[in-house]
């Protein structure tokens, strides 16, 4: 029996390991050799789990998962991919990572799990990865992250976690972790402290840190006198004020300490600073950072942001067209963070060795391209940039005069990563211009001539991921102009002429971040618009006129949904005149359409303007646009219902009609028939006795003869 039972478990065990197939060796993702490394590509495969597949046990392979639906890692879901050396899980869905799900993957160097849903970093999340040394975790719901997170990474070289909702970092998250360069853009962060958090980064190389809402007190003192007491050569991002409001939009290295804490004449402090630096050159962008080097990330994986412009919060009101100058300076006024801010604007020292046009100076880009700088050179042409250097990766022509932009000028710069054309004269942008960019991520358009926006116009950006149009005069998007950046994640069209966007123009783009601050919206309306926002993290809607009535209320409670921390507040009425000025976030749903409230609850009395208790929400379960929906649904039945019901009435009333006729036929037959049956009767009577009759065998013939009715 113990025999049997033995081996009905190995006969299970080996059924079970049937299971399993290699994805490889049976066609099910694509495997090829690219510069000699295996690329196992299960892209869009539909994998809900990974338990019943495996991989080559023979090489070590690049594991591409992107586009799937792995919404939850269980543990040991990677058993049987232990022999992968980098992992891409990006646009999953990811929302939950069980400790232990990477358990075996001990050989992974780069993990990407960005672009999903993750909220939070438990102790052991990553535990089984021993030797990561790059993890990117940006665009997530990233908020609470464990002391312990990073404990097991001691190997941890590149940190990226830019737009999430990190408001804070907890003590001791980097210890033993030997972090070189850390993105921390676009979260919460409002300080960061010295001790126990950036005491344990001694050897950072870069930081970036822009668009944080930090509050420039006492508490910031430790982290201005920690950035400028890094090495002149590091990497640093700006720190711009967001509070309080004396300070707002300043930068945290142009702010004194007596600015920063007036309490105090001198504060202590253990960190010395270093002589001030006299270079003006802003660093560029952050690397691809693969061991140090400048790796390119494979496509479709998702990619790392470039500092931008996104500076949405407490950015003054600029005026519309015919104050459209002072509006500009104001931008530029701001020293608004830009991509890679600008590089320095000659070649560097030693001779040129790079094709460049005469009057830009270039530099090269640690591991990558040509950084090619034509800003305020005033040119006048993208044709007059000769030579064209045929390896520029980024391309700033900033503060020109540029008229318009064609498809010839961009057409030896195939491999360009930015592109930026802010701040110029620019009206035209001549269709399928950008068609041979297929690298380019960053775009800038801002502060140009542009009045509407167009899919020929940005055709072949299939990789671009951050656009601005700002501070531009855009009055129309045509249906379908982002359609042609799948890959967009942010989107900048504050400071222009738009009162309305067109239905679906958001479908198949997964925005993070959206700016439409300072336009001519009245509302927005949530079907076919803001309900293909699935992805937002950030939108920004301050300084529309917003008209507070009934079509404004789907609209609020999309907002309401989301929270302050997606929608930023400061939404004000600009009519009815009852409600100028106030937020319409705060106002209720009842004050604002009182048609609402008279379908809703007909009998009880209206509330406040600010009541929020549950009776209201009670009250009002049904909103604007359900009611709306409710009368339509109830009147196009109603209606299909009055016109059978008339139907049914004329076929009756016809059927009524007809049955009268046939009924006085009848009658005018049946009339007939007794006179006939009179008259056949004394026919037979007559000659049955009298009249000659006949039998043929086959019927019986009775004649009347000429017998008329007198006979």
């Amino acid at each position: 029996m113990l025999l049997w039972i033995l081996l009905l478990e190995t006969s299970l065990c080996f059924a079970a390991g049937n299971v399993t197939g290699d994805v490889c060796r049976e066609k099910i993702c694509s495997c090829n050799e690219v510069e000699g490394d295996l690329h196992v590509d299960c892209e869009k495969k539909g994998f809900t789990s990974l338990q019943r597949f495996t991989a080559p046990a023979s090489q070590f392979y690049h594991l591409f998962l992107h586009g799937n639906s792995l919404t939850r890692l269980f543990p040991n879901e990677f058993a049987n991919f232990y022999n992968a050396v980098s992992l891409h899980m990006e646009n999953n869905g990811l929302h939950e990572i069980v400790p232990g799900a990477f358990l075996g993957l001990q050989l992974v160097k780069r993990l990407h799990i960005n672009n999903n849903k993750i909220k939070s970093f438990r102790k052991q999340t990553f535990l089984g990865l021993d030797d990561l040394e790059y993890l990117q975790a940006d665009f997530n719901l990233l908020r609470d992250i464990d002391p312990g997170a990073f404990r097991d990474l001691n190997k941890l070289e590149v940190l990226i976690l830019n737009d999430n909702l990190i408001s804070t970092l907890p003590a001791n998250v980097f210890q033993h972790v030997p972090i070189t360069h850390l993105d921390l853009r676009g979260n919460r962060l409002k300080t960061l402290p010295y001790e126990e958090v950036l005491e344990q980064i001694p050897g950072i190389a870069e930081i970036l840190l822009e668009d944080n809402p930090w509050d420039c007190t006492c508490d910031l003192l430790a982290l201005k006198e920690w950035l400028e007491g890094l090495p002149k050569n590091a990497l640093l991002g700006r720190v711009v004020c967001e509070a309080p409001t004396r300070l707002q939009g300043r930068d945290l290295n142009e702010t004194s300490e007596p600015d920063l804490c007036p309490w105090k004449s001198r504060v202590d402090s253990s960190l010395a600073a270093p002589p001030a630096q006299d270079d003006t050159c802003e660093p560029g962008p952050l690397p691809s950072p693969a061991g140090g080097g400048g790796a390119k990330v494979p496509a479709g994986g998702g990619g790392t942001k470039v500092p931008g412009s996104w500076k949405i919060k407490g950015r003054p009101t600029a005026s519309p067209p015919p104050a459209r100058a002072r509006a500009r300076d104001q931008a530029r006024d701001q020293a608004r963070v830009r991509p890679g801010p600008s590089p320095c604007p000659g070649p560097g020292p030693g001779p040129r060795r790079d094709p460049c046009p005469g009057t830009c100076g270039c530099d090269r880009i640690p591991g990558a391209g040509l950084r090619v700088n034509c800003n305020d050179r005033n040119v006048s042409s993208l044709a007059d940039l000769k030579p064209r250097p045929a390896d520029a990766q980024e391309l700033f022509l900033r503060d020109n005069r540029l008229h318009s932009v064609r498809r010839a000028h961009l057409a030896d710069y195939r491999h360009l990563h930015l592109l930026d054309l802010g701040n110029n004269n620019i009206a035209t942008v001549e269709n399928h211009t950008f068609r041979g960019l297929a690298d380019l991520r960053w775009l800038y358009l801002d502060s140009n001539y542009l009045d509407s926006l167009s899919r020929e116009k940005f055709a072949g950006l299939q990789n671009l991921e951050y656009l601005n149009v700002e501070f531009n005069g855009i009055q129309l998007i045509l249906p379908g102009t982002f359609h042609a950046m799948p890959k967009l994640r942010i989107l900048i069209l504050n400071n222009n002429l738009l009162r309305s966007l067109p239905a679906d123009v958001f479908a198949g783009v997964s925005l993070a971040k959206l700016s439409l601050h300072n336009n001519y919206f009245g509302f927005l309306p949530v079907a076919g618009v803001l309900d293909q926002l699935t992805s937002i993290i950030q939108i920004d809607l301050h300084g529309n006129p917003w008209e507070c009535s009934c079509p404004i209320v789907p609209f609020k409670q999309w907002a309401e949904r989301l929270g302050p921390e997606v929608v930023l507040s400061d939404l004000k009425c600009e009519s009815p005149e009852a409600f100028f000025r106030e937020d319409f976030m705060v106002l209720a749903n009842d004050a604002m359409c009182p048609q609402l409230y008279a379908r809703a609850s007909p009998t009880l009395a209206p509330r406040g303007k600010n009541s929020t208790g549950p009776a209201e929400a009670a009250t009002h379960a049904n909103s604007y646009l359900e009611t709306s929906r409710v009368s339509i649904s109830v009147l196009v039945p109603g209606l299909l219902l009055v016109f059978v019901t008339s139907a049914f009435t004329v076929v009756g009333m016809l059927v009524f009609i007809l049955r009268n006729r046939k009924r006085s036929k009848r009658r005018d037959a049946n009339s007939s028939a007794s006179e006939i049956n009179s008259l056949q009767t004394v026919c037979d009577s007559s000659y049955w006795h009298n009249g000659p009759y006949a039998a043929d065998g086959a019927h019986r013939v009775y004649d009347c003869g000429s017998h008329s009715l007198s006979d």
